[in-house]
């Protein structure tokens, strides 16, 4: 059984066990989730999850950030592999991918229960920059999402984020120090070497980093993989297999799931309908569009809408 300070510090502190950080953590996201559902929080970038179905799915777009699951297990699927991790681990998306997650054993009286906290590229650059340099992988690049074990500082810090709720006169002041906090532990983490490769500028790992965030801004536009690997710096062959290696996607499929999850929030949002949704995130078959988004999504675009409309679970 693992001792941990309270402060994480401090002598003669507190002493909490990490089974009593996950009871802590437990309490405090049941109270601050009055039921089943996903909850954005007052700290930035901050959400509580209590899911109590088994087999809840949700699909994502993708952000850089990470989870920490205090109760129940899930899975993670990003491209073609399959995370599965529970209790007292974490999920670490060091690059945006399209994902789907998955509860495995959820149920009302033994809740799903996690906390996700977006990440701050600019941050982890900041931080990389003044750590030691990565090694670069055998491989040449890292992949992008990792399942860890927090240590003790790095659970802690997961702790003291959802503390913060307690005292919501305090968020503005301390919540950009913890979230600092986070980001260096996870740079110092299991997975902080392969972190720093993604966060560091002139890494081959950054460079498809980049070439991630130019398709999500610039997913519309018609961009040939020759284009793409020039931006990187690369061979087309180099950058197709750099790509897929890091967000689990070719270039290819990656641009496609963007492209289908925007214009399901446009439909969502009623900002279009499933003709013009096509053509505004890029399409140029509307028919292609809605086989694309019947594979992804499980449904063609009109009847999705109206199934999370009427209340289904969220696809």
């Amino acid at each position: 059984m693992t001792e941990i300070l309270a402060s994480g510090r401090t002598e003669g502190a507190c002493i909490l066990t990490s089974e009593q950080i996950l009871a802590a953590a437990a309490r405090l996201v049941l109270k601050h989730t009055p039921a089943g559902g996903v909850y954005p929080t007052a700290v930035p970038g901050v959400t509580l999850y209590r899911i109590t179905e088994p087999g809840y799915i949700e699909r994502s777009v993708g952000e850089i950030m990470t989870t920490y699951i205090i109760n129940g297990r899930k899975t993670t699927a990003i491209g073609g592999r399959i995370l599965e991790y529970g209790p007292a681990e974490s999920l670490v998306c060091g690059i945006a991918c399209p994902s789907e997650f998955q509860t495995l054993d959820a149920s009302p009286e033994n809740p799903f229960l996690a906390m996700s906290v977006s990440l701050d590229l600019s941050v982890l650059m900041e931080y990389a920059g003044m750590m030691t340099a990565a090694k670069q992988p055998a491989g040449g690049v890292a992949e992008g999402v990792f399942v860890i074990r927090p240590d003790e500082d790095l659970a802690l810090a997961f702790l003291a984020l959802l503390r913060l709720l307690e005292r919501p006169q305090l968020i503005a002041i301390r919540s950009p120090l913890l979230l600092r906090e986070l980001h260096a532990l996870l740079l110092d983490s299991s997975c902080g070497e392969q972190l720093r490769g993604l966060a560091s500028a002139g890494s081959q790992g950054h460079a498809v980093l980049n070439a991630v965030n130019w398709i999500r801004r610039n997913f519309s536009q018609s961009c040939s993989m020759e284009d793409l690997a020039g931006r990187a710096n690369m061979s087309a062959a180099t950058f197709h297999r750099k790509f897929k290696q890091v967000t689990g996607f070719s270039p290819v499929q990656f641009r496609k799931r963007v492209r289908l999850f925007e214009a399901r929030r446009q439909l969502i949002v009623r900002e279009a309908n499933a003709t013009t949704a096509a053509f505004a995130v890029g399409y140029e078959s509307p028919a292609q569009f809605a086989r694309d988004y019947k594979a992804l999504f499980g449904a063609p675009p009109l009847r999705d809408v109206r199934r999370l409309a009427q209340g289904g679970r969220r696809k």
